[in-house]
């Protein structure tokens, strides 16, 4: 009999309560054990929990760190996409946004458009306010934005002009997209800062009366001109087209001026593209003669020939027509919009006769070969190619110039991977016109890519900006003496150099005076508790710069101003933009109870601003706006509406040239939340009051 197998022996207990521990006493496991019970201690009788142990392998420790990797590289490309979409802002800022606060700073075209109920509870600055580093000009859902610069009245300029606010009875105040760069953000941070101003501007623009200017001349059937080359009609042409070769073409010189004058006196022409040439030429010409009724003429006959079926048939003069038309008269005519839609035609057109490119052989013609007179067929090619160079590069700075200030993008403007026409080039040591035009030229890439730039939605960086102005600095310092110099310029670029200036100071303006928008912005953040950024030092010298540079502009202005129209057409909205700065400046320093000092300052600088608006205005247009709007906004702002200053008293407004400026209907709406108010009439009150040429 097999012998049984002995008992497994039972397992230890290696364990007792926590009470028998510390009496360091025998413990019989039991729950209470013998110890406690009899020490009366049964409550106290608990056990620890004894975790297992677990040990790590090598190939678990080598996956959970192949995880951490993965993890960590997911993680880092999150944060290159966001820092690409927010480059401006850290994640801490963008931590607890909401998906549609989220889009909204993207500015999306899917989100969904607010109702306009909603958006009248809001502040004006609401895309600000709600993370976007964008000062945003314009609220209205984009479904709403339309304009009305069309008019079949030539001899009238109505004040239909939504970009300059000259018609904000009649639009029903719907309007063409603005961006960063435009006045409505200045505006808006004014009447912000000093709610007083809008009611007390709204109540001024109701005292704005038509013109007292009648035209001497209207245009009837049988007294449009017609062109010969005798006659008085012959004699005021040539006058008109010396006005324009003198003034315009120095902007310009997009036309070869000896074969236009022999063109002209051969009168053997008679097709469309340069019967619409010649009458922009004339057009522009009686402008800068002083007319102020002749141009209505000359208009009325381009008209006939620039119409839609001109585009079917492109050549070099019609382009020439177009840029004159887009770039130059539409403008004057408070028609921005549809010159800004004329020249992108124009830019197509270019595009379509290949100017933007050029074959190796004509790039090596060599610039004295081009207008060396008709005496070889070479030199006629010659001459022809640069014509079409200059002719490029001449829309290209109409373009840039009319649109700097809009803050809308470029549309391939210039694209060096695609176009490679060759800058303007002097054919002699006295052809400063195309000295000019390369100037400008340069002047216009850097403002092209400024321009792309305020067109994104990130805020613009202190280094970014400090980057451009020393672009801007370095181009001025290199410009040839005859260009920089009052003393040594020609007589023929006397207008030309001035608009250089006038333009160069006031890029560095806006490129400058977004910094002080975001600083109101930062500062109304600062006040509601919100997290807030101090300005660094690049931001203070950034403020202080734009208003050196506002205060030099209006004493440059002053001091070279000439008793021409064209040359006061465009010091007048030069001296407007400059005028922005001080006025913001002092409802910064009001609001803020700070420097009386710059007060002082800014005060002078708009006395004198005035003052020169004030003398200038028989050389401006009857619908021009800038001298009302600025004593308007200085009178709120200074406190000094029942005794305004020497200058503002003796100011009588100027006014529209056809149809009343009632505003009446546009300041019942105050009774809606006034921001909202505002930004929708004042927003009229855009940068391009007299837009730039």
């Amino acid at each position: 009999m097999a012998e049984a197998s002995a008992p497994a022996a039972s397992r230890k207990v290696n364990r007792s309560c926590q009470e028998c521990t510390r009496r360091k006493v025998k413990c019989d496991g039991g729950q209470p054990c013998a110890a406690c019970i009899h020490n009366q201690t049964a409550d106290a009788c608990e056990y620890r929990q004894r975790s297992r142990r677990h040990a790590v392998s090598r190939s678990a420790l080598a996956k959970a760190l192949e995880q951490l990797q993965e993890q960590s590289s997911i993680l880092s490309a999150y944060r290159r996409v966001t820092q690409k979409l927010f480059p401006s802002l850290s994640i801490d800022e963008l931590d607890g946004k909401s998906r549609a606060d989220l889009l909204l700073m993207l500015g999306d075209p899917l989100l969904p458009t607010r109702s306009t109920s909603q958006q009248a509870t809001e502040s004006v600055g609401e895309e600000v306010d709600s993370g976007s580093t964008q000062i945003c000009d314009d609220c209205d859902p984009v479904a709403e934005r339309s304009w009305d610069e069309s008019t079949h009245e030539v001899t009238a300029i109505h004040p239909s002009d939504d970009i300059n606010a000259i018609g904000l009875a009649t639009d029903q105040h719907s309007r063409s997209y603005l961006g960063v760069t435009s006045i409505s953000a200045v505006l808006k941070a004014i009447f912000s800062l000093c709610p007083a101003a809008k009611q007390h501007t709204a109540e001024r623009a109701k005292t704005w009366t038509e013109s007292h200017r009648q035209p001497s001349q209207q245009v009837r059937p049988g007294l449009l001109p017609s062109f010969s080359t005798t006659g008085p009609n012959a004699l005021r042409e040539l006058r008109c087209i010396g006005f324009y070769f003198d003034t315009v073409h120095a902007i310009t010189p997009i036309i070869n001026e000896e074969e236009f004058r022999g063109h002209y006196a051969a009168a053997n022409r008679h097709d469309r593209s340069w019967l619409a040439l010649l009458n922009m030429v004339l057009t522009l010409g009686s402008l800068a003669s002083g007319s102020d009724t002749l141009h209505n003429q000359y208009y009325e006959q381009a008209r006939l020939h620039l119409d839609l079926d001109s585009l079917g048939s492109g050549n070099t003069e019609l382009l020439q027509a177009l840029c004159l038309l887009g770039g130059y008269y539409l403008h004057y005519r408070n028609s921005p919009n549809m010159a800004y839609a004329v020249l992108g035609a124009a830019h197509r057109v270019a595009i379509a006769l290949g100017l933007h490119r050029e074959p190796s052989r004509t790039r090596a013609t060599k610039p004295a070969e081009c207008f060396s007179g008709h005496g070889s067929g070479s030199s006629h090619h010659a001459a022809r190619i640069e014509t079409r160079r200059r002719t490029w590069w001449g829309l290209f700075c109409l373009d840039t110039w009319a649109s700097t200030t809009l803050g809308r993008p470029t549309c391939g403007r210039w694209d060096s991977t695609t176009m490679n026409t060759l800058l303007p080039s002097p054919a002699s040591p006295d052809d400063h016109m195309a000295s000019s035009l390369r100037a400008s030229c340069l002047f216009c890439s850097i403002c092209d890519r400024i321009q792309h730039r305020f067109a994104q939605p990130a805020r613009l960086s202190a280094q970014e900006a400090l980057s451009f102005d020393r672009e801007l600095t370095a181009w001025h310092d290199a410009l040839p003496a005859e260009l920089r110099e009052p003393a040594l310029v020609v007589p023929r670029l006397t207008v030309a150099r001035d608009f250089m200036r006038n333009r160069y100071l006031n890029v560095r303006l806006v490129l400058s005076r977004c910094f002080l928008l975001y600083h109101i912005h930062d500062s109304r953040l600062k006040r509601s508790g919100t997290r807030y950024t101090e300005p660094s030092a690049e931001e203070d010298v950034l403020i202080q710069s734009c208003r050196t540079v506002a205060s030099e502009a209006i004493d440059a202005i002053t001091l070279s101003w000439t008793p021409n129209r064209i040359h006061v057409w465009n010091s007048a909205w030069y001296l407007f933009q400059a005028c922005m700065v001080p006025l913001l400046s002092i409802a910064m320093e009001t609001g803020l109870r700070r420097s009386s000092l710059l007060i002082a300052s800014c005060r002078g600088s708009l006395i004198k601003a005035i003052e020169m608006l004030v003398e200038m205005s028989p050389w401006m247009r009857p619908s021009d706006r800038a001298l009302d709007i600025v004593v308007a906004v200085y009178e709120a702002l200074t406190a000094e509406v029942d005794e305004p200053s020497e200058a503002v008293h003796n100011h009588t407004p100027s006014a529209a040239t056809d149809s009343s400026l009632d505003m009446s209907g546009w300041f019942d709406e105050q009774l809606m939340d006034l921001d909202w108010a505002l930004s929708l009439d004042f927003d009229g009150l855009q940068n391009n009051l007299y837009p730039a040429i």
